[in-house]
């Protein structure tokens, strides 16, 4: 659970966002998703592998308290990620790569476009 408790922060900063700062991340989305595949697919080349990442739960001895305060053993839960290798088509991933890298120009422009219109659109 240590992983996800930035959440409900990453929430109130998201609320504290402009309206403009919002419009910008909207439109800045598509380019981020495929600027994060193009790296993760370049780490899958040069390694011959893809990393599967799993989150998984396991018990911890803890220490709890009854109602009247007392100590006694328990068990508490915590999340580890557990990494795989995965074998992959290297000459398939080297395709997704240049297809992603064909898609990132247009998908440039139009994050340009969109936060170019958020601009006029919420002026700070």
């Amino acid at each position: 659970m240590k992983h996800f408790a930035f959440l409900p922060a990453l929430a109130i900063l998201a609320a504290c966002a402009t309206p403009q700062q919002q419009c910008i991340n909207t439109a800045s989305n598509e380019v981020r998703a495929i600027t994060s595949a193009i790296s993760t697919s370049k780490g899958n080349i040069s390694r011959g592998y893809a990393i599967h990442r799993q989150t998984q739960s396991y018990q911890v001895p803890s220490v709890c308290y009854d109602n009247d305060d007392k100590p006694y053993r328990c068990f508490d839960f915590d999340t580890r990620v557990v990494e795989t290798p995965v074998s992959i088509n290297v000459a398939e991933e080297r395709r997704k790569l240049a297809s992603l890298q064909k898609r990132l120009p247009a998908a440039t422009r139009k994050m340009n476009a969109g936060v170019a219109s958020c601009r006029v659109q919420f002026p700070e």
